[in-house]
C-alpha cells in the first residue's frame, strides 16, 4: 500500500504542477513496478501452506512471456543486441518461477520467504534500469487524456513490468478469491467470504484497465485505480474483525442518542 500510495501521490503532484522526469520515474517505479507485486507477496505468506506457491510460480512464468515474445520479434528483426537482453530477462523471470515452484512444493512453509527473496532482487534491478533509462518526454502523457502511461520509457525497460506486474495481480486476485470461496464453502464467516471476494474485485479492476493504459487505451484508467481502491476498501470494512470490534460500539453510540 505504502507503493499504491507513493504512485498516486506522483500522480497528483505531476497533474497539479506538470510533470518532471523525477516524478515520472516515481511513478512508474512505485505503481508499474512495484504496488502490483508487494500487495501479492501478502497472499504467498498467507497461503503458503496450501499449495499456492506453485500458483504465484506460474504466474512468474505467465509474465515472462512478453519477454519470450519481444526477443522473437527482434530476432526476426535481426537486433540481436535488443534480443539476446530480452532472452536473458525471459530465462530470468522462467527460471525463478521454476525455483519458486520447487520451493513450494518441497518446503511450502518457506514459499513466502522465497517469494520475498526473488521479489527484493526484482524490485532492485527493475529500479536501477527505470533510474537509469533515458525518458521520451513527450511520450510520457497521453496526448489525449492526459493520463501517464509507459512509452516514456524504452521498451527494454518496460519489459520487467509484466513479470511483477502480473504475477503480483494474479496472486492478489485469486489469493483473495480463493479464500473467499473457501470461508463460503465452508458456510463460515460470511462476512470475511464478501471481504475477500470485494479485495478481488479491487485487484482485478486497475489490473484490467492498466492493461489497456499499456496498450495506449487510457480513459479508463483513472476509474479503475478508483474503483480498485474503492473495492479493496469495502473489503477491508467488510472483515468480520472490523464489524466485531467497531459496529456494535457504533449500534451503541446511535441507541444511547451519542
Amino acid at each position: 500500500m505504502v507503493w499504491y500510495g507513493l504512485a498516486s501521490g506522483a500522480d497528483a503532484i505531476g497533474q497539479a504542477w506538470g510533470w518532471s522526469e523525477a516524478i515520472y520515474r516515481t511513478w512508474y517505479i512505485a505503481g508499474a513496478v512495484m504496488a502490483a507485486a508487494w500487495l501479492g507477496l501478502g497472499e504467498v505468506y498467507l497461503l503458503r501452506t496450501t499449495g499456492y506457491g506453485e500458483f504465484a510460480a506460474a504466474g512468474i512464468f505467465l509474465g515472462s512471456i512478453p519477454a519470450v515474445y519481444r526477443a522473437g520479434k527482434l530476432l526476426q528483426a535481426g537486433e540481436e543486441t535488443g534480443m539476446e537482453a530480452a532472452m536473458t530477462l525471459a530465462f530470468a523471470g522462467i527460471g525463478t518461477s521454476v525455483l519458486l515452484g520447487f520451493v513450494a512444493w518441497e518446503w511450502p512453509e518457506w514459499s513466502g520467504h522465497a517469494a520475498l527473496i526473488a521479489l527484493i532482487a526484482g524490485s532492485a534491478y527493475a529500479a536501477y534500469q527505470v533510474l537509469g533509462a533515458p525518458v521520451t518526454y513527450a511520450e510520457m502523457l497521453d496526448p489525449l487524456t492526459g493520463v501517464p502511461q509507459g512509452a516514456g520509457l524504452p521498451p527494454d525497460v518496460r519489459m520487467l513490468t509484466p513479470m511483477l506486474n502480473i504475477g503480483g495481480a494474479l496472486m492478489l486476485f485469486f489469493g483473495a478469491f480463493h479464500s473467499g470461496w473457501s470461508y463460503w464453502r465452508d458456510r463460515r464467516n460470511a462476512e470475511r467470504a464478501v471481504s475477500n471476494l470485494l479485495i478481488a474485485m479491487g485487484a482485478l479492476t486497475p489490473s484490467l484497465t492498466g492493461s489497456l493504459n499499456r496498450w495506449g487505451l487510457t480513459a479508463s484508467f483513472y476509474l479503475g485505480e478508483f474503483l480498485g481502491v474503492l473495492f479493496i476498501f469495502a473489503g477491508f470494512l467488510a472483515s468480520r474483525e472490523v464489524i466485531t470490534r467497531h459496529g456494535r460500539s457504533l449500534i451503541a453510540s446511535f441507541s444511547s442518542g451519542r
